[in-house]
């Protein structure tokens, strides 16, 4: 935080207008609205799209960038696999590690997730004025790189 202090009326309007926005972005989920995403935590997607957008990831990165406890990345991959959405593979580059490949039914999956995404995300920016738009995303974008609780 800097130096400068936020005042409280700032913080509480904040906290209302966060909350009120997590509530329906939560309350409309893609994962609701499809049979393809039926059952899947917000983790088994963030690990679908991993293998997805890096097909050489070793799971050792996964469980860093997520996070995750190495028992629940094992977890998560395990009903991922059984789902039939990805394979575990010995990595091409370090044969001491597994990564993960996105199967064809892991891909269908990822499409509708994406295709969801786009719809949900063009709801959002069509609540702003067209000039707007990009101020709200630099914003956005500033605040995420910059968040670290």
């Amino acid at each position: 935080m800097t130096d400068e202090k936020i005042a409280k009326d700032q913080i509480n309007q904040f906290n209302q207008a966060f909350h009120k926005l997590w509530f329906k972005l939560m309350t409309s989920r893609p994962e609701s609205k499809s049979k393809k995403l039926k059952g899947l935590t917000f983790s088994d997607i963030h690990v679908i799209s991993m293998a997805y957008e890096e097909p050489d990831i070793i799971l050792k990165d996964i469980r860093e960038k997520l996070r995750l406890p190495q028992t629940t990345l094992s977890s998560i991959v395990a009903k991922l696999e059984k789902k039939e959405f990805l394979q575990r593979i010995i990595n091409p580059r370090d044969y001491r590690s597994f990564s993960l490949k996105i199967t064809n039914k892991g891909k269908e999956m990822m499409d509708a997730h994406m295709k969801l995404d786009q719809q949900q995300n063009s709801h959002i920016l069509a609540s702003l004025e067209p000039g707007e738009r990009q101020e709200f995303i630099r914003l956005f974008a500033k605040v995420a790189d910059k968040f670290n609780f």
